[in-house]
């Protein structure tokens, strides 16, 4: 008979500190410490029984056995070797999309590294990548732990040379886009910060990394309130990458778009509208006139307009815009809801609250779909939606409105941001129309000195909120049965940032805002089935 054995493969525990396998041409290539050899063995038997039975009763009995003992070296790499080798495994399928995978092999890589002296190189990069990956999963606290930890580890590496020092302001970048999504605002304008001024040092830095990094410290400066350096970082962004990559590149659009939006802020629409124009020229071009791509820009275009008076124009480009989102990428989508937000705002100002109404509230409720309950972009469209009620003269479900949005501002933004303040003064001027003045001039008060901070004192929320102040304590002065209505606020689009972040509120304050939202969603239902 003849018997065969062989050691199945999988039976062999994975020595989670090896890396990928190598041939033997490629092992006896490498340094010992680069390698380690297993074996896999294979036994043959053949086997050979005789009997000899003998006239007295004995036996002998007689058993050969021949065979051979196969082994067969299986090599793979180790230390440093294997984590370079995974690095660019991980990097590879990071560039495919395949982000689970990518995910394994930096964790593979990065066991082995732990168990590596001295610690290979690529840990940093390993480490890095793991956190841009994380990031690209919208799950930015897990980024942020991963990338301070390959902020450390790349500091403690830089020697000053060109490669060592961009890959340190790579990671500061992404840190900081990881800080915004998080919703830590300073943290994140810290790390764009010391990105720029790390890359500034550099000699013959590339253009086109160096207007990225500019670009990202434009969106934290636009975030913490401060448009007029926002302005200045977005502009030499555009400046460096137009003569890097050329005025028609699409990354241009991105930057236009951004710097309209900042241009808005800063009452300036008519030089927003040229940003956005440009935008929409070059994404025109380079996508199609009929491409997705273009939707977002139609819309900060509509919302300039509307922010000139020109509200024909402005519902026409929202439209357009919200037309070509519901056909590509579906009709509950983040995007359609921010166009229905700036649609709504257009509607508003001619004068037809009752479909803006529609429009916002179906914004609502996309919203509260796609980024939850306490979202800045919750916040700004219930503003919009108290607005509107204050213009139907509708109180009430105004107050519940401007109350969501103050709450969900303050938590994420903070007390002073100059959105905040705005929907403070608007809050405010409810309130005096309810009743409560005094609590309504304290409001107005603080909402002046947030603007005059973030804004300066000549900005137009600033002069509005101001004017709106001392109407009220001049009326508070007089007789009451003289008193003049308090003058109505100017209804305020909001620009969307085609690239913006999508920060996660702290918690602290997050379940009340939650409340307020609640309340004031029913109070909009209410109305709006009324309506």
């Amino acid at each position: 008979c003849q018997h065969i054995w062989s050691q199945p493969v999988e039976s062999v525990s994975i020595d989670l500190r090896c890396g990928a396998k190598v041939s033997a041409r490629e092992a006896l290539a490498l340094e010992t410490s680069a390698c380690q050899a297993d074996f896999f063995c294979r036994l043959t038997l053949r086997v050979h029984v005789t009997c000899e039975l003998r006239e007295s009763g004995q036996a002998t009995l007689r058993v050969e056995v021949e065979g051979e003992l196969g082994l067969m070296p299986s090599f793979c790499l180790v230390g440093q070797a294997a984590v370079s080798n995974f690095y660019k495994a991980a990097r590879t399928s990071y560039i495919a999309g395949d982000d689970m995978k990518a995910i394994r092999t930096c964790e593979r890589a990065l066991t082995i590294a732990s168990a590596t002296k001295p610690r290979p190189k690529e840990t940093g990069d390993t480490m890095n990548l793991l956190g841009a990956l994380h990031l690209r999963r919208k799950t930015p606290g897990l980024a942020v732990k991963c990338l301070e930890a390959a902020l450390t580890i790349r500091m403690g590496q830089t020697t000053g040379d060109a490669t060592g020092s961009a890959a340190l302001a790579s990671t500061l970048t992404t840190l900081g886009s990881a800080h915004q999504a998080n919703g830590s605002y300073a943290e994140a304008h810290s790390c764009h910060e010391r990105a720029v001024a790390v890359l500034e040092r550099i000699e013959g830095v590339d253009g086109s990394v160096l207007a990225a990094a500019l670009h990202s410290l434009g969106g934290t400066h636009r975030a913490l309130g401060n448009p007029e350096e926002a302005r200045l970082c977005y502009e030499k962004a555009l400046k460096l990458r137009e003569a890097r990559l050329g005025k028609g590149h699409a990354a241009n659009a991105t930057t236009q778009n951004n710097l309209g939006a900042v241009l808005q802020q800063l009452a300036r629409p008519r030089e927003a509208v040229g940003c956005y124009q440009k935008a929409l020229a070059i994404q025109m071009k380079v996508y199609g006139r009929e491409h997705v791509a273009g939707a977002a820009t139609l819309s900060n275009l509509g919302s300039a307009h509307t922010q000139l008076g020109e509200h024909k124009v402005a519902v026409a480009c929202h439209v357009r815009a919200l037309g070509l989102q519901e056909q590509h990428v579906g009709p509950e989508h983040a995007d359609v809801a921010a166009t229905l937000h700036n649609l709504g705002n257009a509607l508003a100002s001619m004068g037809q609250g009752a479909e803006a109404v529609r429009c916002l509230w179906r914004a609502l409720c996309i919203w509260s779909q796609t980024v939850g309950p306490a979202h800045p972009d919750i916040a700004a469209t219930l503003h919009s939606l108290g607005n509107v009620y204050r213009g139907l003269k509708q109180q009430e479900p105004a107050a519940q409105c401007f109350a969501g949005a103050l709450r969900i501002r303050e938590v994420t933004l903070g007390p002073t941001h100059s959105q905040t303040a705005r929907t403070r003064h608007c809050a405010a001027l409810v309130g005096c129309s309810l009743g409560d003045e005094m609590s309504a001039a304290q409001e107005l008060q603080a909402a002046v000195n947030s603007l005059i901070k973030g804004l300066g004192s000549r900005h137009a929320w600033t002069l509005q909120a101001r004017a709106d102040l001392e109407s009220l304590k001049k009326a508070m002065s007089t007789p009451r049965s003289t008193w003049a209505s308090t003058p109505r606020s100017e209804w305020t689009a909001t620009p969307r940032s085609e690239i913006s972040a999508t920060p996660r509120p702290t918690t602290q304050g997050a379940e009340a805002a939650s409340r307020i939202v609640a309340a004031a969603a029913a109070q909009v239902q209410v109305a709006l089935r009324a309506s």
